[in-house]
């Protein structure tokens, strides 16, 4: 990121890869679960994702992100169409909050137990959960890119890979 600027071509790049992911996917694959390695279908998966976008969307105005937030019942889970609907409407919300203080204070709110209801507060910047989000996402779309593959599909070679990752690899060049 640059000094008080949001980095909008690295945010897009992500969109772009979910929206090629979701361009390539076949409604049975997407709502496949390869039991017992995975838990949740790739359509799950992108759904998770796109739920930390939104949480983060949804909470700028009020400056507080509640991470707990889930859309269990959205159709992004189980069609692709969907997914790259929403994808849509987060690329045109990056664009718009791209011109926004990178360090504007935000309180982030997450839980942290799995055996009791506890969550922790804690204090962070729109940079930083801009950089969370699209790393959440990278997590995820390595992932998909596994169950893509143990389905006998294949995803581009650049999917699900960290910059850091795709960094090393042009210096070993």
């Amino acid at each position: 990121m640059g000094h008080n600027k949001i980095e909008l071509e690295s945010q897009l790049q992500t969109v772009k890869q979910a929206i090629e992911f979701l361009s390539n996917i076949s409604v049975e694959r997407y709502q496949h679960v390869l039991r017992p390695h995975f838990t949740g279908s790739s359509g799950a998966h992108m759904r998770h994702i796109l739920d930390h976008y939104i949480a983060l969307k949804q909470g700028l105005e009020t400056k507080t992100i509640d991470y707990n937030y889930r859309d269990r019942e959205s159709n992004v889970a189980l069609c692709p169409k969907s997914a790259i609907a929403a994808w849509l409407e987060i690329k045109a919300w990056l664009i718009e909050v791209s011109s926004l203080d990178p360090i504007m204070h935000l309180k982030i709110v997450c839980e942290t137990s799995l055996t009791e209801s506890k969550s922790s507060t804690t204090s962070s910047s729109l940079g930083r959960e801009l950089l969370f989000a699209s790393s959440h996402a990278i997590h995820h779309f390595s992932l998909l890119s596994v169950i893509s593959s143990l389905l006998g599909d294949s995803c581009h070679s650049d999917f699900g890979m960290a910059p850091a990752t795709a960094s090393y690899l042009r210096q070993s060049a």
